[in-house]
């Protein structure tokens, strides 16, 4: 009964992390994204000011 405890637990641990690991990378996507559609946004605005 506790060998079974433990592997359940540890299998726990495993999809956690994993999940852990997509989020962030999912997270870190998104504000990839954004940091680029600023920087775009930026330089038009800085562009127009310019003319």
């Amino acid at each position: 009964m506790r060998r079974s405890n433990n592997n359940t637990l540890f299998g726990v641990g495993i999809i956690a992390i994993l999940l852990t690991s997509i989020y962030t990378a999912i997270l870190a996507s998104l504000l990839q994204k954004t940091k680029e559609r600023v920087d775009y946004l930026y330089h038009q605005e800085r562009s127009n000011r310019n003319r």
